[in-house]
């Protein structure tokens, strides 16, 4: 028969049974219940926990189960395989359809027998407790170490250094202040309640030399993380109030609510997924740190809503360039990647040269043949024009482009307007703050100003389309030559678009799928 031993540890510590015990129990146990003459097929893996499904040498043996290759899967104890019991059931059934029966040899189950699957599916139940529990256990653990303040390790932000203290004969690390990286962190709140952008903030730093704790510029993300971690918040009222209105759990009464000390954040990242992703904000647990804070609540929860209003409400269709017609859907035929539009050096003012060139190509995998961008729009701008005279199907194609592009216009003058009201509404409620000076409320007022008049900009322009609009729908006869000459470079390419699906460059010529 044909044997497969399983063995797994998830740290290669001193403490537990060793791989090599599990298997040596394994072995011991098949030739006392089914003889030497058989083939022992070895499954071994180290540093996986039970929880994750995907071992290599799991799915490795699941593989030969599949293949109908193993009678036998033989284990030192259950939760060598799995501790969830939905998984643990769908193995076992999975298992049974191959013909391949499952040997615990610690608990002694076996289930090519009634009894022994029935004592399984228990042992399972009572592994999944187990873990359930010892999750448990984690999380009360970090809510005790949550109420007493403690850095529980990990890279410490900007701005603080990790330090041990020892109190009352308990030794534990707390955040103190770093004090040339914490005036860089108020530093980017301040640059960014006065622009209210990353953007913007990420260029003032670079202009005045700031970098980060690698001494390289600090990049949008890094600025965003910065911006949202609560450890720059004091612990006061309305920092508590914010957290619990977004279902996090507190941990300190409003009674101990400080105007000095600040925030600590545990649970933010769910450690269980591949990449440790942040978790949403009612799975976190927030406490008062023993670390001295730089904003105020009212101020972090100012920043937490311009960046929610920053965020795009609808993710606008953008073309690459504005000046390449067939930009983005002209790809090579041999290695099936985009013909990338990339200008020539020494540019003049007037016209914009550049080729069409093979993104393989560039990454030198590819050896196609490059396109003169400007004679192939030329000849694709003059393909099209004759083909919808031949065809003489301009009503139908201008209608429903003439539909689609003037809402794609509209959309862009509406988006343009509203991001100018929340730039607005930004810098008004950054006057509210008391510590506007006179010199800051000059450049906020400046700033609305501005605001304003682009506002007026893109009003005016959504009332030409609108009009334009209007005519164009009351004339009888339009020709599309001429239609055609008014479109600005960015219309021909969502014309184009339109019209064109797919371009599929040979090395010879251009084969088109309308």
């Amino acid at each position: 028969m044909e044997f497969a031993i399983y063995s797994r540890k998830s740290k290669q510590t001193g403490k537990g049974e060793s791989i090599e015990n599990q298997i040596a129990v394994c072995q011991k146990y098949i030739e006392n219940h089914f003889g030497t003459q058989h083939n022992i097929h070895i499954f071994a893996e180290e540093g996986f926990s039970a929880k994750n499904k995907e071992r290599p040498q799991l799915q490795n043996m699941l593989l030969w189960a599949e293949q109908k290759k193993l009678d036998y899967i033989v284990c030192y104890r259950l939760d060598r395989i799995s501790r969830n019991v939905g998984d643990f059931a769908q193995l076992t059934e999975e298992l049974s359809k191959y013909g391949t029966a499952f040997i615990c040899v610690q608990e002694q189950f076996d289930t090519a027998t009634p009894t022994g699957r029935a004592m399984m599916y228990m042992a399972s139940v009572f592994a999944q407790l187990e873990r359930e529990t010892i999750a448990e256990r984690v999380k009360d653990n970090m809510l005790h170490l949550a109420k007493k303040g403690y850095w529980l390790g990990g890279s410490p932000p900007l701005g603080f250094v990790s330090k041990r203290v020892v109190e009352k004969n308990h030794s534990f690390c707390c955040l103190q202040q770093h004090s040339s990286e914490i005036v860089t962190a108020q530093k980017i709140y301040l640059f960014f309640l006065q622009y209210c952008s990353l953007s913007a903030v990420k260029r003032k730093l670079e202009e005045e030399h700031i970098f980060s704790k690698q001494n390289k510029p600090f990049s949008l993300t890094g600025i965003k993380e910065i911006l949202t971690n609560p450890v720059y918040c004091h612990a006061d009222a309305q920092a508590r109030a914010y957290f619990l209105n977004q279902n996090a759990t507190v941990t300190f009464s409003e009674a101990q609510c400080s105007h000095s000390y600040g925030l600590l954040a545990y649970n933010k990242r769910n450690y269980a997924k591949k990449s440790a992703p942040r978790q949403k904000t009612e799975h976190w647990i927030v406490a008062k740190g023993r670390h001295k804070a730089i904003v105020t609540g009212k101020q972090w929860i100012a920043v937490q809503a311009i960046l929610q209003r920053n965020r795009p409400s609808v993710e606008q269709s953008k073309t690459e360039n504005e000046y390449a017609l067939l930009s983005g859907i002209l790809y090579c035929g041999k290695c099936k990647s985009k013909m990338q539009p990339k200008k020539r050096r020494n540019q003049q003012k007037n016209a914009i040269a550049f080729d069409y060139i093979c993104k393989g190509k560039l990454q030198k995998q590819c050896t196609i043949q490059n396109l003169s961008g400007r004679d192939t729009d030329e000849k694709t701008e003059k393909l099209l024009l004759e083909y919808i005279a031949e065809k003489n199907c301009f009503d139908e194609i201008f209608q429903k482009y003439e539909c689609q592009s003037f809402s794609q216009q509209m959309k862009q003058c509406q988006n343009a307007i509203a991001y100018c009201q929340r730039q607005k509404e930004n810098y008004v409620m950054l006057l509210g703050e008391k510590r506007a000076n006179r010199i800051l409320t000059e450049e906020i007022n400046k700033k609305l100003i501005e605001l304003e008049q682009e506002q007026n900009v893109w009003r005016q322009t959504q009332f030409a389309l609108e009009k334009k609009q209007i005519q164009w729908q009351q004339k009888k006869n339009i020709s599309f030559f001429s239609l055609w000459q008014e479109l600005s470079i960015k219309q021909k390419q969502e014309a184009i678009r339109f019209l064109i699906k797919k371009g599929i460059w040979n090395g010879e010529e251009i084969c088109y799928d309308l």
